[in-house]
């Protein structure tokens, strides 16, 4: 019995990672909190991580709650289009100002 209820709350959950870049690109906390923003209501969303050095965005999600589709395009509803990333795909930072104003955040 207690291996069935193990196998149970397994099959319920089906969690996974997406990491994604955006455009235009993260250059300060501001940039990363209104990343963080557009995703924190969505159902199934576990967890997001941001990197202005590595320019990435990790999701960990339930993919029986939410689908990468669906990830991608809430951030491409605020303004930050959203691109995969392939297994150990690099993204150069680009050297310019960061477009949500460094009020509030550091300018890395």
């Amino acid at each position: 019995m207690l291996m069935m209820l193990t196998a149970n709350v397994m099959i319920a959950k089906d969690i996974r990672t997406l990491v994604v870049t955006t455009n235009p690109q993260m250059h300060c906390k501001k940039c990363e909190n209104h990343v963080k923003n557009g995703l924190k209501d969505l159902k199934g969303i576990k967890s997001v991580e941001t990197s202005v050095a590595d320019q990435t965005v990790t999701i960990q999600y339930n993919a029986k709650k939410i689908s990468e589709e669906r990830i991608i395009q809430a951030l491409d509803g605020i303004g930050r289009k959203a691109r995969k990333l392939a297994d150990g795909e690099k993204i150069v930072r680009e050297a310019h100002e960061c477009s949500e104003g460094t009020e509030g955040g550091d300018s890395n």
